[in-house]
C-alpha cells in the first residue's frame, strides 16, 4: 500500500506541473511514471477502488465507439471515467486514473470506467483491469512495423482473452472474420454478444485488393463472400470447412439512424456501443437519445469553421480506413468537388513505412477537376501516388507545411472543406487550429 500511494503522490505532482507548465495535458507522463514506479499500479488501483472495468479495442473506431457509449452513460445518469483524451496505452490509462482519484487513492462515485486500448496492448490490459466488458470492434492492417501481419495481433488477443474472467461479457463484430474466429474459440459462449450490418445494406460482393482477411482463419482456405460493407467485412463462408458468418445478436437493417455520423463504418460504431450498453442494461430509449445527441471526437468527423466556411477533419490511418473515407465522400459527390487537404506523417505513431499508401484507392479522385492539398512529412510521397492514381498533376498542390497548406485551404473554392490526416498530422492540424482559436486543445475535450 506505501508503494501504490508513494507513486500516486508523485504522478499526481507531475500531473499537475504538466498542466501548469508547456507540457500539454499531462495524459501519458504521470501514468508513465506511476507504472515505474509500480508496476501493479493499475491492478491495485483498480481492485482498491472496485472499478468496473470497459475495454474497447481493435483497429479502427475505437474513439468514436468510446465517445458514444460515455455520451449514452451520461444520458443514462450512470457516473463513469474514461481517457477520453486518447491516451491508449497503459500509461494513459494510469494517467486518467491518476487524475480521478485522491491522494489515497479513492474514486469516489464513479466505479466504472471506459478504456480505449491500444491494440497492441490488449492482451496487458485485460491481464492488469481484469475488464467486465470487452469489446473487439474490428482488425486491419495498420502500423505494420509495430504491430505487424493481423495474424500476429489476432494470436496476442487470444493469448489475452486467456486472462479474461469467466464472468466477463465478450463482444465481438461478426462481419470480421478474424474477430468470429476469436470468439469462437472462447469457451464461455453464453458470455459472448455479436453484432453486425444486415445485408440489405451493401450490393457490394467483391472485397478491394486492399482486404486483409481473405481466407478461412480455422482451415485457410479461401473465403467466398455474398455481401462487403468495407475491406473485408460483409457476409461470408469458408469454402472448405463449415466457418461462416451466423445470425448476430444485434443487427442493423437500415442505414437511417438518429446520428449524422457519416458512413458504413460509424455504422458499426453506433451498433458496438449499443451493444455495450445493453450489456450494461440501459433502456434502448435512452441509447436512443445519446445517440442523436452525440457530438464527434477530436478528429473524427470533426467540425469547424475555416474562414467562414465549414471544414471537416477526418482521422485516417491505414488502408480500410481511408478507403472508407473516400468512399464516403464519393457517395456525397463531395469527393472530386469540394476542398479537400491530405497530410500523411510517418511518425511512430502513425507507422514509419509509409507504403501503405499504395493500397489506398486513390484512384477514386482521377476525375477530379479542381485541386487539392498534400502535405504532411511525406507530402511529396503522398502526391506522387496521386500521380500515379490517374489525378492530373497540375491539380496536386504539395505544401509540407501544414499550416501554409491550411492558408492554401483557404484560398480554394467550395465549401464544405475536408482535411484528411494520419494521427500525428491530426494532431499538430490540432494545435495550429488551437492558436488561432478555431478549436479547443484535445485534453480539454
Amino acid at each position: 500500500m506505501i508503494k501504490l500511494l508513494f507513486s500516486l503522490f508523485i504522478a499526481k505532482l507531475i500531473s499537475r506541473l504538466c498542466r501548469l507548465l508547456p507540457l500539454g495535458g499531462g495524459t501519458a507522463l504521470p501514468g508513465l511514471i506511476a507504472l515505474k514506479l509500480d508496476s501493479s499500479f493499475l491492478t491495485k488501483l483498480t481492485q482498491k477502488n472496485q472499478l468496473q472495468s470497459i475495454i474497447i479495442t481493435g483497429t479502427n473506431g475505437k474513439t468514436t465507439t468510446s465517445r458514444l457509449l460515455g455520451t449514452i452513460l451520461q444520458t443514462n445518469s450512470t457516473p463513469y471515467i474514461h481517457n477520453r483524451a486518447g491516451s491508449n496505452l497503459l500509461r494513459g490509462i494510469a494517467s486518467t486514473l491518476i487524475n480521478q482519484t485522491n491522494l489515497l487513492g479513492q474514486l469516489t462515485t464513479k466505479k466504472l470506467a471506459i478504456w480505449e486500448v491500444d491494440e497492441a496492448v490488449a492482451p496487458q490490459a485485460i491481464k492488469q483491469l481484469q475488464p467486465q466488458i470487452l469489446l473487439f470492434t474490428n482488425l486491419f492492417r495498420d502500423q505494420l512495423d509495430r504491430y505487424g501481419e493481423i495474424d500476429t495481433v489476432l494470436k496476442n488477443w487470444r493469448t489475452g482473452l486467456k486472462s479474461l474472467p469467466q464472468t466477463a461479457c465478450l463482444i465481438v463484430n461478426l462481419d470480421d472474420p478474424s474477430l468470429n474466429y476469436l470468439a469462437s474459440t472462447w469457451p464461455h459462449q453464453q458470455k459472448i454478444i455479436t453484432f453486425g450490418l444486415s445485408k440489405n445494406l451493401s450490393s457490394k460482393t467483391s472485397p478491394s485488393h486492399a482486404a486483409d482477411a481473405l481466407f478461412c482463419p480455422k482451415c485457410l482456405k479461401p473465403l467466398h463472400f455474398s455481401h462487403i460493407f468495407t475491406s473485408h467485412l460483409g457476409h461470408y463462408r469458408c469454402s472448405n470447412c463449415s466457418f461462416k458468418r451466423s445470425q448476430p445478436q444485434l443487427e442493423l437493417k437500415s442505414s437511417s439512424q438518429p446520428s449524422s455520423l457519416p458512413g458504413l463504418h460509424n455504422l458499426y460504431n453506433l451498433l458496438a456501443a449499443t451493444a455495450v450498453a445493453q450489456a450494461l442494461n440501459i433502456n434502448q430509449n435512452i441509447i436512443n437519445q445519446a445517440i442523436k445527441a452525440y457530438q464527434p471526437a477530436f478528429g473524427r468527423a470533426e467540425s469547424f469553421k475555416l474562414a467562414k466556411l465549414p471544414t471537416n477533419i477526418l482521422l485516417v490511418k491505414n488502408p480500410a480506413g481511408f478507403n472508407t473515407t473516400l468512399e464516403t465522400l464519393k457517395a456525397k459527390n463531395h469527393l472530386n468537388s469540394k476542398p479537400l487537404l491530405l497530410i500523411l506523417n510517418d511518425l511512430i505513431a502513425d507507422g514509419t513505412d509509409v507504403s501503405w499508401i499504395w493500397d489506398v484507392d486513390f484512384e477514386y479522385l482521377k476525375s477530379r477537376k479542381s485541386p487539392l492539398i498534400t502535405s504532411g512529412l511525406r507530402a511529396h510521397d503522398l502526391s506522387l501516388r496521386l500521380k500515379y492514381a490517374g489525378l492530373k498533376p497540375q491539380l496536386i498542390i504539395t505544401q509540407p507545411s501544414i499550416k501554409k497548406a491550411l492558408k492554401k485551404l483557404q484560398s480554394l473554392k467550395g465549401s464544405p472543406g475536408y482535411i484528411l490526416p494520419t494521427y500525428t498530422a491530426m494532431l499538430k492540424l490540432r494545435q495550429i487550429l488551437k492558436q488561432q482559436r478555431l478549436i479547443h486543445s484535445t485534453w480539454e475535450d
